[in-house]
This record gives structure tokens, sequence and C-alpha cells, in this order.
């Protein structure tokens, strides 16, 4: 899954019959993506307090001196929440780390400072792998979507803040950083638990590439999280009590292809326009994400996996993929060109050569 070299890809070779099949299919999906979305009503909001109310509970209750476990286990009794339910039970680092700040108002200028450097980095690795046009328009497409900060109460989203993390190992890996790409991708498997499908994709391809010393840094990072989780798991289960319960409804849903369109909603600006928009979108994005295979295999895990796993109010767990679709679309329009002129016969310009680099891994 190497992102560093601009001509490699089989969709540079692709035959004029791959190249008609690949639009027809690309048409296909877009048109049922589409016809489903214009059947998704409003979001579904959980009856109670939401969970960024709760979070936000959290954070205070921590700033006044109270212990994370005993903060969140009364928070999510008030809340209505099945306390016996593991994954209510959110781990203590992002929460923490928010108390820190002198307030949230803080916390979200912080938050912001670090989408603007994951979107610098993404300009600068669709600018080497594409060229100044693509560039721009990239530049376009990832701010539309990573101005979810601004949105209310965004600095208290768990999935954002991952998902800019991964965005930005992403576009690190792409631009030959491959450590800094590590970092990124530990630092949010550390802030949300889900983020574990990223980190086995890249440990995968650091596997398939023979990369050692990358494997060894996988590795390490997956038996500390496995420490980590299950200190976190032995505290929640010291705060159980009489009073918890099970949540009425597990996550295992099978809620299909309307709560993956649910979910790709949560990508900056769509947020406030229709269904359909982002189901178009996400097609567009997948798209271009051949062109960063690191990138396109895992939305298309996270993706499988809300096909089953998650219940309807929680479709904000898109905005864990959700930036790696706009760099998708970002490298759209020059993948389905060269699908068009492969399609008709007509052999597609090189791509633009990049600087030298250093190759990832």
């Amino acid at each position: 899954m190497h992102e560093t070299t601009p001509s490699s890809g089989w969709i540079d070779r692709l035959s004029p019959n791959a190249a008609r099949v690949g639009l027809v299919v690309f048409v296909v999906v877009a048109a049922v993506f589409v016809w489903i979305a214009l059947g998704i009503s409003a979001p579904v909001q959980r009856a109670g307090p939401s969970d960024f109310d709760t979070y936000a509970r959290v954070v205070a209750a921590l700033k006044s001196g109270q212990g994370y476990y005993a903060a969140l286990h009364q928070a999510l009794l008030d809340g209505g929440y099945g306390t016996t339910s593991p994954l209510n039970w959110r781990p203590p680092v992002f929460l923490m780390m928010l108390s820190w700040f002198p307030d949230l108002e803080t916390a979200r200028w912080v938050l912001a400072a670090l989408t603007a450097a994951a979107w610098a980095l993404t300009v600068a690795f669709v600018y080497r792998r594409a060229g100044l046009a693509l560039a721009v328009w990239g530049g376009i497409v990832t701010a539309l979507s990573l101005i979810a900060i601004g949105a209310p109460r965004a600095e208290l989203s768990f999935e954002l803040f991952a998902g800019t993390l991964i965005l930005i190992s992403v576009s690190a890996y792409g631009l030959g950083w491959k450590w800094l790409g590590v970092v990124g991708g530990v630092a949010a498997l550390f802030v949300r638990e889900l983020a574990i499908v990223y980190v086995f994709v890249c440990l995968i391809d650091a596997m398939r590439r023979r990369d050692r010393g990358e494997v060894i840094a996988w590795v390490l990072c997956l038996f500390a999280y496995g420490a980590f989780y299950t200190l976190h798991m032995q505290q929640v289960a010291a705060q159980l009590g009489p009073a918890d319960h099970a949540a009425t409804a597990g996550w295992l849903q099978f809620g299909g292809i309307g709560f993956v369109l649910r979910t790709a909603i949560y990508d900056g600006v769509l947020l406030v326009l229709p269904y359909w928009i982002a189901a178009l979108v996400l097609a567009i994005g997948l798209v271009g994400l051949t062109r960063v295979p690191r990138a396109g295999v895992t939305v298309l895990f996270y993706l499988a996996l809300f096909l089953i796993y998650g219940r309807p109010e929680n479709e904000y767990w898109g905005a864990m993929y959700a930036p790696l679709v706009a760099l998708g679309v970002a490298f759209a329009p020059g993948v389905l060109r060269i699908l068009v002129l492969s399609a008709w016969g007509s052999h597609p310009p090189a791509p633009p050569v990049p600087r030298p680099d250093k190759r990832e891994g």
C-alpha cells in the first residue's frame, strides 16, 4: 500500500473493457446509494441527554477534582445508559485531556490547530501525488470536511478527533514520513477503540512490505493498548453495583446500507445537506481512494463493519472515516478522467512526477 509513487497502481493500466466496467460499476453504486439515501429520514436521537451532554458533564466533574471512572459512572447512570455494556465506558485518555484545558473553548482551538495540520499534510500529499490543480481541489474538499471542528460541541467528539489523526497518519505515509504515520495511528487508537480497524490495516501492510521495524512498532502498539484496555475494564468492573444494568439494545443491529449511508453524512459540510448528497460523495470518494490503498481499504473495512454494527443513534461514528472519503474526493477527478480516456481507447497522459522524496518504509 505504498502511497509515494504517483504513477503506480492498477488504475493506470486498465484495458478499455475494464475501464468501461469500472465506470458502469461506479454509476450503479452511486445510483443505488442515492436511491437508498432518498428514503432516509432525519438523524436518530437517543432518549435522554446526548452523548456530548454526558461527556461535557464528565469533563466538568474532572475539573472539580472527581475521579474519571466515578464521574463517568454517575453520568452514565443519570443519562439512562446501560452501564454493564462495555462500549458505553469510553477509555479515559480523550476526556481527561480535555479536562486539562482551562475551558472547552480552549480545547476547541487546540483541536482546530490539529485539524489545520491535517489539512496541510493532506494538501501536500495530494500535490506530491497528483500536481497543483488537484492539490487546490483537494484543499477545498478537505477543508469542507474538516470544517466539522466548528460544529457545536465538536471538541467533545472522540470520533472527529480520531478520524483527523487517521487522516494525518495516511497523509504522512503518503509523504514518506512513516514514523509520523505510526504515531498518528497509535494516537487515534488511544482516543477511540474503533481506530483498531486502521491499526490492523497498517500492520498488515507493514507485514506485506516486510518492514520489520514497523511491524514491531504496530505489534507493540497492540500489546500496549491491550494492557491499557484491560486496566480500563478492571476500573469499570470496580464501579458496578446493584443499580447498574445492560443497554436495552445491543450494537449488533445489521443496519445494512441504510445505516452506512447515515454514517456518511458525518463529514463536515455534509451535515447540513440531504443524505443523498452524502451518498453520492461517498461513491465518488471510493473511486478516488483507488489512488490511496491504505485509506481505501480502511474505509471499506469501516463500511463493512457498519453494515452490521452500530445502533441508529450511533451514525456519528462515520466521523472515523469521513476525512478519508474527502481525500478520495480529492483524487476522484484524476481517476475518473483516466477511466473515461481508457474506456474510449485513449492513452491518458502520464501523471506529474513528484519531487524526490524518501520512500515509505
